[in-house]
């Protein structure tokens, strides 16, 4: 993909964002209501077809995420994105900075 078209892409998306931000704050609820109504499905979706592209492999390593980044086990950056916003609630108990941020959130076993 070169330059130009992705940067096309990634401003249609956030400004679709940024649409949709601006709907969530500033429409009523009969509006909000109805952006439910067909949002919802659609970035359940999105998620779900980016997760299935970053399933780990037989090996445990994310089969997107080539390169330098398939030293590291799965959950690649995405499926620790997908986590903190989908999963954990409560944002003012994760840590944001510091050397395990990302591992911090993840669920432990026991």
């Amino acid at each position: 993909m070169n330059e130009v078209l992705a940067s096309t892409l990634r401003k249609a998306v956030y400004e679709r964002l940024d649409y949709l931000d601006r709907l969530v704050n500033e429409a009523d609820v009969p509006s909000r209501a109805s952006l439910a109504d067909s949002e919802i499905a659609r970035m359940t979706a999105a998620w779900r077809s980016l997760l299935a592209d970053h399933e780990p492999d037989e090996r445990g390593r994310c089969r997107a995420c080539g390169g330098w980044r398939r030293r590291w086990p799965h959950p690649c950056s995405v499926w620790t994105t997908a986590h903190k916003n989908l999963i954990v609630v409560d944002t003012r108990s994760t840590p944001t900075t510091g050397r395990h941020t990302a591992a911090s959130y993840l669920p432990t076993a026991g």
